[in-house]
């Protein structure tokens, strides 16, 4: 689930689709690919409409999508058209909502369709918004798909009552682009995992040399460190200093430099200039190495690290640190909704979403600058700031903390806004940024620095952006943080280095700013979709350990804690949560494991202090808006204040929604309804009067009779 999808309409047009392709391989058995792209000018497509057969489903159709609701243990559909396929339309691909996934799926070629042209799919796996799928026609070895193939049978697994939406259902022709990516696909693969092999045994390795302190000024950049008495003195004279600009991943040989490096006792210090050509070594790290002359790598010595101090602020020095009046808070704070309902609600924190797309452009004009870097010209467009100015303005003069979502739109029409997204995404709604390539991570990184230098001061306009949260629910990336098909070491590190990045920019104007990893309500995952989907468990684990390996950073976790389904018709009757850390899920119903886990010793800040953590988005749905739905949503409201206000760790409670959204695959989370042409903000829900309440005198009357859980 997420709390940018009101971006959801503006998916892919019909007809211009972005697709994943789980391509044949050697073995001819069904996988993967490694590539969503844009499709090349397709000459066949067979589209699909409204199926001309169901069973064990309850179909309707909303806003061009089917809404299925499966009856039974045997659900499917299917569909019929007049002219055979192609040879070369062998891709089925849809767009599909489905809150829970679905398993077993397979599908029957016909006519006829008999148990020898059934072919098992890739599950469904969890898509809390819309998300591609595609897979190819194509049989395993010693089957034979029928050469008139004008029927198609879709089995949506066992089970009854799984709900899912579908849209945009054709059979095409792979792209070139795709054929060519599926002959490449197993070196690819082969290099990814040695890849991800190295990261694991580096964050494994304990190395001599220890950076004590990494200093940014505004010129210089100073470290300074510790030799281990195990590394002989003979070698010091050949240590030489690694830079690793933001886009060069760990595993990565990274910039040997000439720098004098000056000793005393066992104590080094190097000073490097701040800026070389178009990049900013605020974002670098730094690694030592003993040089061979007859090596082109050497032998590294100390672990990568990062700036842990920084001597750029100015006026902003004295700010103290913030923290909500209270855990009351909203997500996805915009111009869309009564500003006032803030201050009616009594809301201490809201989170607001910073698109980062929003501020560039390739077209110069008045107050645009451009950004120093390779190749076509692109400008940072100030004129995005004036929206946000309102927002973070008026939340400086009602004393409500913001927090930013930092988010880059999968963009596929604008060259200016995909600069920001990595080279390799290949689907979902948001991509990771671009720290790939040089280019890319110097546009991010400007942006970034010009951002938070604008909202560090909170003692006058526009204000102070207190929380930064890097993107979207890494742990489900293929929809939310986008960087294409990647074994978990190399998405989590690539993720690790976007929060530094954004990290380093923030706390170069605001001494107390933090960034938070946004993850959903997902804990304990099995690998059951590999190089698909990460454990916020193991992620949050592998954080820490680059925290110790290359020096620590103010960050904290940003936690999703919906019902384990979406659509549930209240939050404590889930029964995939437990009370220990090898829960499946963490919801409202057991928050507080997630709190256990982050007072554990080994998951502290270097202080020894528990990390920040905001529910920074959760809600609850209303299948209708009659009477009852609206008492369970309020009733759920309820029981959720209710259990965090025993848990001061919890900085805020973000809720989501504010305003329901059509296009949110039928959930209706909002406080207030859907928009209409009369109430364009919708109407107040019952939930938003006892979100009102909540904390106020007027609690207990109106409350009172809310349906809440039985009492042991």
């Amino acid at each position: 689930m997420s709390a940018q999808r009101n971006a959801l309409h503006r998916r892919v047009a019909k007809g211009r689709a972005l697709v994943v392709t789980l391509m044949l391989m050697a073995s001819l058995h069904l996988s993967v690919s490694v590539n969503i792209v844009m499709a090349d000018p397709v000459t066949t497509i067979q589209t699909l409409g409204q199926p001309f057969r169901s069973h064990d489903i309850e179909l309707s159709e909303q806003n061009g999508s089917l809404v299925i609701r499966t009856t039974g243990n045997d659900p499917f559909l299917v569909w019929q058209w007049s002219e055979p396929l192609q040879p070369d339309q062998r891709v089925l691909a849809f767009d599909y909502f489905c809150a829970d996934g679905i398993q077993q799926l397979s599908i029957f070629a016909g006519p006829p369709i008999t148990a020898s042209t059934q072919l098992q799919l890739p599950d469904l796996a969890i898509a809390e918004g819309w998300q591609e799928y595609s897979v190819e026609l194509s049989a395993p070895q010693g089957v034979e798909l029928p050469q008139r193939m004008t029927l198609l049978r879709l089995d949506l697994g066992n089970e009854p009552d799984h709900r899912i939406r579908l849209r945009n259902i054709r059979i095409r022709s792979p792209t070139q682009r795709e054929l060519d990516q599926t002959a490449n696909r197993l070196a690819i693969r082969k290099e990814k995992i040695q890849g991800a092999n190295a990261i694991g045994s580096y964050l494994d390795t304990s190395f001599p040399v220890k950076f004590e302190d990494v200093t940014v000024a505004e010129k210089t950049v100073t470290l300074r460190g510790e030799i281990s008495p195990t590394l002989p003195t003979s070698t010091w004279k050949r240590i030489q200093l690694v830079e690793y600009p933001a886009h060069v991943q760990i595993d990565q040989n990274g910039i040997p430099l000439s720098d004098s490096i000056q000793f005393q006792g066992n104590q080094l210090v190097v000073t490097v200039p701040r800026n070389l050509e178009n990049r900013d070594r605020l974002y670098s790290g730094w690694r030592l190495k003993i040089s061979q002359p007859d090596e082109t790598v050497g032998r590294f010595v100390s672990a990568r690290h990062y700036a842990s101090a920084f001597q750029t602020i100015s006026s902003n020095a004295k700010v103290s640190p913030t923290r909500p009046a209270s855990q009351k808070g909203l997500s996805a704070f915009s111009n869309r909704g009564p500003h006032t309902d803030l201050v009616e609600l009594g809301v201490s924190a809201v989170t607001l979403n910073l698109v980062l797309n929003r501020f560039l452009t390739n077209v110069d004009g008045p107050q645009r600058d451009r950004i120093a870097t390779t190749g076509p010209p692109i400008y940072f467009n100030p004129a995005a700031f004036d929206a946000i100015d309102l927002l973070v303005n008026f939340c400086r003069r009602h004393e409500i903390v913001v927090t930013a979502v930092v988010l880059i739109p999968r963009s596929k029409n604008s060259r200016s806004q995909s600069v920001l997204v990595h080279p390799e995404t290949d689907g979902g709604v948001y991509a990771m940024p671009d720290l790939a390539t040089s280019r890319g991570a110097i546009i991010y990184g400007s942006v970034l620095q010009r951002i938070s230098q604008r909202y560090s001061d909170p003692n006058q306009p526009p204000g102070l952006i207190a929380n930064w949260i890097a993107h979207n629910e890494v742990d489900y990336h293929p929809v939310w943080t986008n960087m294409g098909k990647q074994p978990d070491e190399i998405c989590v590190e690539t993720y690790y280095r976007s929060m530094r990045m954004i990290h380093n920019a923030a706390r170069s104007h605001n001494p107390h700013a933090c960034v938070f990893i946004s993850l959903t309500h997902n804990w304990q995952v099995p690998h059951a979709n590999p190089w698909g989907q990460l454990s916020p468990r193991a992620t949050l684990e592998t954080l820490q350990r680059y925290a110790i390996q290359e020096g620590d950073f103010a960050w904290g976790v940003a936690y999703h804690p919906y019902p384990q389904s979406l659509f549930a018709n209240v939050a404590w009757q889930d029964n995939k949560v437990g009370n220990d850390f090898d829960t499946p899920l963490i919801t409202i119903q057991n928050i507080h494991v997630l709190g256990e886990f982050l007072k554990q010793d080994s998951m502290k800040n270097s202080n020894g202090q528990m990390r920040p953590v905001l529910l920074s988005e959760q809600g609850f749905h209303t299948p209708s808006y009659e009477q009852d739905a609206q008492d369970r949503q309020a009733g759920s409201l309820l029981y959720a204040m209710k259990k965090i206000q025993s848990f001061p760790w919890i900085e805020s409670f973000h809720y989501h929604r504010w305003i329901d959204h059509p296009a949110e695959g039928g959930l209706m989370l909002g406080l207030r309804t859907l928009p209409t042409k009369n109430e364009p903000h919708g109407q107040r829900k019952r939930a938003w009067e006892i979100y009102q309440a909540i904390g106020t005198q007027t609690e207990a009357e109106a409350t009172a009779g809310l349906p809440q859980p039985d009492q042991p």
